[in-house]
C-alpha cells in the first residue's frame, strides 16, 4: 500500500475504531440514565450530559483522526509500499461506510427541514410577534405549529389558529420559551445529532431524553421569569388544537409541542418558580483540549504503535 493510501485508510480506520468506542460510551450512558439517582440531577447537568454522550463518537473521531495522522507524521519512516494486514482495509472500510452514512442522513434531515420551512412560507405570511427578535412568520397548517427553524439566523413559524387561540400575553410567553430554545443552541445540537456517526436504540433514546430536558430547560427559563402560568395555559391551548392531527415529523428543529408529555411540563410550569441553576455545558468539551495537547505531546509514540499494530494485524 502507498504511504497517501496508507494515510487515507488509517483516517476511515480512526472512524471507525473512534464510533466503536463511542457507541460504548452512548450504550453506558443510556443505562445509566435508567438508574433512580440520574432523575435527582439538574436539568442543565443531564441536559449537558446527554448531549456530550450522545456526540462522543462524533468527538473522539474529530481528535483521533489528526492524532493518528501526526503520530505516523512524526514516526513513520519513508517507503514507497507498505505491506498491511486485511484488519486495516477492512476498518478503513467500515469508517467510509460509517462516514457516508452520517453525512448523507444528515444531508436528509437538513433538507427535509428546509422543504417544510418553504413549504411553510408558502402558505404564511411574515409578520411581528411581541417578544421575538427574529423574523417571524403566521402559516395556515392542519397541525398547530409553533416551531423555530435555523441556527444562527432562527425564523420563528406559528399556525394562525395558534395565535387566533392564545391571547397576546400568552403569544409573547410562547416567543419567550422559543428564545430559550434558541439561546441554548438547541438546533444546532439536533444537526449534530443528525451528523452523529451511531444510530440505534441506545442513542434514539439519549436524543429523546435530551428533547425532553431541552424543553425543561426552556420551561424553567419561563417559570424563573413569572410567565409559568401563562404559557402553562398556551400550552395546554395549542394541545387542544393538535387533537385529531398529525404531529411534525421529527426534524433539526424546535417546537413547542413534543419532547416531553404536556402533564408534566404543565405541573412544573405550575410550581413556585426557582433559577435556572448553573450549567456544566462548555466544561466537558473544554477539558478535551489539555487532554488533546497531553496525548499529541507525551502520547504520540503509543499512538504510533498502536496504529502500527493494526495495520500489520493479520499480516
Amino acid at each position: 500500500m502507498s504511504p497517501a493510501a496508507l494515510r487515507v485508510c488509517l483516517a476511515f480506520a480512526s472512524v471507525a475504531l473512534a464510533v466503536a468506542f463511542g457507541h460504548l460510551l452512548v450504550a453506558l450512558t443510556s443505562a445509566a440514565t435508567r438508574r433512580a439517582g440520574w432523575t435527582r440531577l439538574g436539568a442543565r447537568t443531564r441536559a449537558s450530559l446527554l448531549v456530550q454522550a450522545r456526540l462522543a463518537p462524533l468527538t473522539m473521531a474529530l481528535v483521533l483522526v489528526p492524532l493518528v495522522q501526526l503520530a505516523f507524521w512524526h514516526f513513520e519512516a519513508v517507503q514507497p509500499v507498505e505491506r498491511t494486514g486485511p484488519v486495516l482495509p477492512l476498518l478503513g472500510a467500515i469508517g467510509a461506510g460509517l462516514l457516508a452514512l452520517a453525512i448523507g442522513r444528515g444531508w436528509r434531515s437538513l433538507a427535509a427541514t428546509l422543504r417544510v420551512a418553504r413549504a411553510w412560507r408558502g402558505v404564511g405570511e411574515r409578520t411581528a410577534i411581541i417578544g421575538w427578535p427574529g423574523q417571524a412568520w403566521i402559516v395556515r397548517t392542519p397541525f398547530p405549529v409553533v416551531a423555530v427553524v435555523g441556527v444562527g439566523r432562527a425564523n420563528l413559524y406559528v399556525s394562525a389558529d395558534v395565535v387566533g387561540a392564545c391571547n397576546l400575553a400568552e403569544i409573547a410567553a410562547i416567543a419567550a420559551h422559543e428564545r430559550a430554545h434558541v439561546a441554548g443552541g438547541d438546533n444546532l445540537t439536533r444537526v449534530l445529532f443528525a451528523l452523529g456517526p451511531v444510530t440505534g436504540p441506545a442513542a434514539a433514546r439519549l436524543e429523546r431524553q435530551w428533547a425532553a430536558t431541552a424543553e425543561e430547560i426552556a420551561d424553567l427559563h419561563a417559570r424563573a421569569a413569572g410567565e409559568g402560568v401563562t404559557l402553562a395555559q398556551a400550552l395546554a391551548k395549542v394541545a387542544r388544537l393538535a387533537v385529531g392531527t398529525t404531529a411534525l415529523p421529527p426534524l433539526p428543529m424546535s417546537a413547542l409541542i413534543g419532547g416531553d408529555s404536556l402533564e408534566r411540563r404543565v405541573r412544573r410550569l405550575l410550581e413556585p418558580a426557582q433559577p435556572p441553576g448553573v450549567t456544566l455545558r462548555g466544561w466537558p468539551a473544554v477539558a478535551v483540549v489539555p487532554v488533546a495537547i497531553a496525548a499529541a505531546i507525551w502520547g504520540l509514540p503509543l499512538v504510533y504503535a498502536a496504529a502500527e499494530y493494526v495495520v500489520k494485524f493479520g499480516g
